[in-house]
């Protein structure tokens, strides 16, 4: 894990492969734990994360050397996160997924976490990005 900007970024490496998100799971979750947010919260960004990675080894190609770049920020009142690939002839979009199809759903599981995402493509990598905020029973921030 290489530290980013400040002590609440962080990003790392993993595999473009399917266990690149186990490994982008386990990175994610010691990193927000280290900083302290709340178990939901880093729950949701870590299956935000994973979905991001597996979609990304299934659609999209590495980025050199045969990776996939996680970063995230926790901030005062959020974490985002963050999946860098090289990027692929479709752009990510929400679909809807029959009732009985075993994929399709990963945008749909972002979506319903998160409180935003979106994409960027620039000089052939793609980053597809979310942030997530919760809010405890008392009506505050959880981090």
């Amino acid at each position: 894990m290489t530290a980013g900007v400040g002590e609440r970024a962080r990003h790392t490496f993993v595999p473009h492969h399917a266990r690149g998100a186990s490994l982008a799971r386990t990175h994610l979750l010691s990193g927000l734990r280290a900083a302290g947010v709340d178990a939901e919260l880093a729950g949701d960004a870590v299956m935000v994360v994973s979905e991001l990675v597996g979609n990304a080894a299934r659609h999209a190609r590495a980025l050199r050397d045969t990776l996939i770049e996680v970063s995230w920020s926790v901030l005062p009142d959020r974490v985002q996160v963050a999946v860098i690939d090289g990027g692929s002839a479709e752009t990510p979009t929400l679909r809807s997924a029959d009732w009985d199809a075993v994929d399709g759903r990963g945008l749909q599981i972002v979506a319903a976490l998160a409180s935003r995402w979106g994409v960027q493509t620039e000089d052939g990598r793609r980053r597809v990005w979310a942030e997530l905020v919760a809010a405890t029973d008392a009506g505050r921030l959880a981090i």
